[in-house]
């Protein structure tokens, strides 16, 4: 879920986004927001934004990372081929999914975004339809039974596309106001399916021996109806709260360095780990560390958005 205050971002990786204007616009969804990209810029600049913003910075920070881990953390295959290898693969610092996921999304998007309009309604709502089914079903199913895809289904295109349901809902959202007694369904489902999946997190962890991170999958159908119905009650409750200019100044300010701390959280729990012997299992380290981490994190990104070339690596 991505929070926008303003210009900037408040990532949540939570299934879909949810942008939020504290001007007279209404709510926006970055699904809309991608997908009506040619209302503001062609094509070209939109590629050009997001070189700047993402791939750039990506690429710099997983060079980054790969250096950390040869260097600092001594682990062996220090070479360019192998470098490349672990770019292709992702196992330079796996929380770099996201650029992975979002990436090859950006490329899509020049066709996507033709789909996306009022006459082709069914169209998109058949391509939501076959990505909950492919992704939040099937795919879900067959993660928790550790098995691998069905060929037939692994085969449909969009079905199993990570996220581009994600992106064509936040378009219908943005679009086509839902009932009331949609909503309320939504609101059900959301529950329903959050307290599934803490459940059958804690049952499989206790029968696997360790958490079985696969039952929480934000690529389910609980990580995908529960942040459409977090999405809709703001949108319900909040849509026309303004903050006061001073609170709306200091939310723009820790948004806009929400990506960043995202990069960066893991050197600094590493440290942290390191230097002060913190176990992993330690409730100080489930509730204590992370805002710590929060807090040295958005204090370095705030400073390296000041400094002139370090500012351009931040995303």
């Amino acid at each position: 879920m991505v929070l926008k205050f303003a210009d900037s971002n408040f990532v949540y990786m939570g299934g879909t986004n949810l942008f939020y204007d504290f001007g007279s616009k209404p709510t926006e969804l970055s699904g809309a927001n991608l997908l009506n990209y040619r209302e503001r810029y062609d094509t070209k600049v939109f590629f050009k934004k997001r070189c700047v913003h993402v791939l750039f910075p990506f690429i710099f920070w997983s060079l980054t990372w790969y250096v950390w881990n040869h260097v600092a953390l001594g682990m062996p295959g220090w070479s360019i081929k192998n470098f490349w290898y672990e770019f292709e693969q992702n196992s330079i610092q796996p929380i770099f999914w996201f650029f992975y996921y979002i990436i090859p999304v950006y490329i899509a998007m020049p066709f996507l975004s033709i789909i996306a309009n009022n006459k082709n309604k069914k169209i998109v709502e058949y391509i939501i339809f076959l990505y909950v089914l492919g992704t939040g079903i099937v795919n879900y199913i067959y993660t928790l039974l550790h098995r691998s895809f069905d060929m037939l289904v692994a085969n449909i295109p969009l079905a199993l596309e990570m996220g581009i349901g994600i992106f064509f809902v936040g378009w219908y959202l943005h679009n086509y106001k839902i009932s009331d007694k949609a909503r309320h369904l939504i609101y059900i489902f959301s529950i329903m399916f959050g307290v599934f999946m803490y459940f059958l997190t804690i049952y499989m962890s206790f029968k696997q021996g360790h958490t079985a991170r696969e039952a929480y999958s934000i690529f389910s159908i609980g990580g995908f109806i529960l942040p459409i119905g977090v999405w809709l009650f703001c949108q319900h409750h909040f849509n026309n709260w303004k903050p006061s200019s001073i609170l709306a100044k200091w939310l723009n300010i820790v948004s806009s360095t929400s990506l960043g701390v995202y990069v960066i959280h893991e050197f600094i729990i590493q440290i942290l780990e390191h230097f002060f012997k913190l176990s992993s299992n330690s409730l100080f380290h489930l509730l204590g560390l992370p805002l710590i981490v929060w807090l040295i994190c958005l204090i370095i990104i705030l400073i390296l958005k000041r400094v002139p070339v370090l500012n351009k690596i931040i995303p």
